[in-house]
């Protein structure tokens, strides 16, 4: 099915049917930062507390920390998506939340990214932060549900 969107100045909201089963997105989704750069990465694998530094190859190296994990439910990652290179701090990072759930053929996956309003910068580094990352979550969802659904052949 298609990806939709809903967005306001501080949150980033999409969801995507994907023909699979939640324990089948659940083993891409606990991967930490699987969603940072072009092509998708499922080589970490998430633990709680953690904060994992991955390559986003051009855009640079973005710490991701595992903040909750209720499998195969929910996952939630804080990042710094508009700070390469740096280190993770209360004034540049964003929560991104995944929920999974289950459907009749399959699941609903939805994302939320929250936090833009609170970054450091001045607004048009903020607005470019969001806008940049509103763009790339649909093709990041078309990524996930092309991996996940090839899982499950």
């Amino acid at each position: 099915m298609r990806s939709t969107q809903g967005t306001s100045q501080d949150v980033i909201e999409r969801q995507i049917e994907i023909n699979a089963s939640p324990e089948t997105v659940w083993t891409l989704i606990s991967k930490t930062g699987f969603w940072a750069g072009e092509r998708l990465q499922f080589g970490v694998d998430a633990v709680v507390g953690n904060i994992d530094r991955l390559d986003a190859g051009t855009y640079g190296t973005f710490p991701v920390e595992v903040v909750a994990l209720d499998p195969p439910r929910y996952a939630a990652y804080r990042w710094a998506s508009g700070f390469p290179n740096q280190d993770l701090t209360e004034s540049n990072a964003t929560l991104v939340e995944f929920k999974i759930e289950p459907q009749q053929a399959g699941v609903l996956v939805r994302v939320r990214e929250s936090g833009f309003a609170a970054l450091e910068g001045t607004h048009a580094f903020r607005e470019d932060n969001f806008r940049g990352n509103s763009e790339v979550w649909t093709a990041q969802l078309d990524q996930l549900k092309t991996a996940a659904e090839r899982e499950t052949r």
